[in-house]
């Protein structure tokens, strides 16, 4: 009967519109509407994207659209008529609308409502994004739902929210990244990122404190390496001359052995 009355729209809609194209969607909607857990069904068939006639949960009935054009007006009020005195296309839309009932508190616990805990990161990078200041950067990832609220404490003093908007990641996640300037910074200083997210039964937090980055200590690593290498070689030299001066060994100026 659905097709049926997407060929008289179809013959309507050739006598009285231009020869532009038309389309016959027919939809279901499946809300979840409020706090209480109401759920909201509804279904239609539409025209040009225009509701031709909807099936209304409250009266239990297909209503036609009292502002079809004039042409179409006979015919969807028909087929609106046709759809309540038989049984066929109550059942069916009765049918989506149990499956609706019964689905959707489980697809809505498991996307919606579920709860993922974040992970985070504290750390000072050598450049941010091509920013020189000297920036401590603390990143949040991994959680849902978007709402968060990222705190810098400062030897136990809270600052400024100084927060990003959480973006989506992709993956049905979100993260976030909360930088602080640090160019007032003392050696002494310790900095926290806290972290507030109703996944979490407590706040999450990490702290930093100024010292030498991974980069610089590398850096003095290696040096401090061919530095010791250097001293032994010296040593080792040192040795080597001494010992041979007590074994009487003078070296000859100008004098070549290999002649």
């Amino acid at each position: 009967m659905r097709g049926s009355l997407a060929g008289l729209l179809l013959v309507y809609s050739a006598i009285s519109l231009p020869a532009t194209g038309y389309i016959m969607q027919e939809i279901s909607y499946c809300g979840y509407g409020d706090e209480e857990g109401n759920i909201t069904f509804q279904y239609a068939i539409t025209f040009n994207h225009l509701v031709a006639l909807g099936y209304s949960s409250k009266e239990n009935m297909f209503l036609p659209n009292q502002f079809m054009l004039d042409k179409m007006w006979p015919v969807v009020r028909d087929f609106a008529i046709e759809f309540n005195s038989k049984p066929d296309m109550l059942n069916y839309v009765k049918s989506e609308e149990r499956r609706c009932k019964d689905q959707i508190k489980t697809f809505w616990n498991d996307t919606a409502q579920r709860s993922v805990k974040p992970s985070m990161e504290v750390f000072s990078p050598e450049q941010f994004y091509g920013e020189n200041l000297p920036l401590l950067i603390c990143h949040v990832w991994g959680f849902y739902p978007q709402d968060i609220v990222v705190v810098w404490i400062k030897n136990e003093k809270a600052l400024v929210k100084n927060v990003t908007e959480a973006v989506r990641v992709g993956d049905w996640t979100y993260q976030v990244v909360a930088k602080l300037d640090l160019r007032d910074s003392l050696p002494q200083d310790t900095y926290t990122c806290v972290v507030r997210h109703e996944s979490l039964d407590t706040p999450m937090m990490k702290s930093w404190r100024a010292g030498l980055t991974f980069v610089q200590i590398i850096t003095i690593s290696v040096s401090a390496a061919i530095f010791t290498l250097g001293l032994v070689s010296l040593v080792i030299g040192v040795i080597c001359w001494r010992g041979a001066r007590r074994r009487g060994y003078t070296p000859i100026p100008g004098y070549n052995e290999t002649s």
